[in-house]
């Protein structure tokens, strides 16, 4: 599957005119951008841990930390899509409006073709690789990066 198309659905239930719909475009919105993120990782080198809740925080400091601000502020919006749509789907005493369904469509989407730009610019690519690799030595002490 190809996980931009959850973006796609989140799109279409960003129209509706209920909050059940809205809280699902926050949902669907951040799991597209949380898999392109994964994968994007996966196609640099790394193994992301899979089905795990710590899938989720290893993505979103990984993009956040590479010193390129552009892909730092993928990362940093990664983490404020999680935030949302955890609230969305689990704080049934916050209210979610129309909105907040565009902007996580808007931030998703930006988070997506940033990575994507990444994936397709080779010295990027590489430049990026090596200093994800240094955060994880440096910082995390969690070599992931396999040859």
């Amino acid at each position: 599957m190809d996980f931009r198309e959850f973006l796609v659905v989140a799109e279409m239930l960003a129209e509706g005119t209920t909050e059940a719909e809205w809280r699902t475009t926050v949902s669907r919105a951040y799991y597209a951008a949380f898999h392109v993120a994964c994968e994007c990782l996966v196609a640099l080198g790394f193994r992301v841990p899979t089905h795990t809740e710590q899938s989720h925080t290893f993505a979103w400091r990984r993009w956040s930390n590479t010193g390129e601000w552009r892909i730092d502020d993928a990362g940093r919006s990664l983490n404020a899509l999680r935030s949302d749509r955890n609230q969305a789907d689990y704080d049934k005493h916050a209210t979610v409006i129309a909105s907040q369904a565009d902007d996580a469509v808007v931030a998703a989407r930006a988070v997506i073709e940033t990575l994507d730009q990444l994936i397709r610019d080779k010295p990027l690519r590489t430049h990026i690789a090596e200093a994800i690799k240094k955060y994880e030595r440096d910082v995390l002490k969690e070599v992931t990066w396999r040859s």
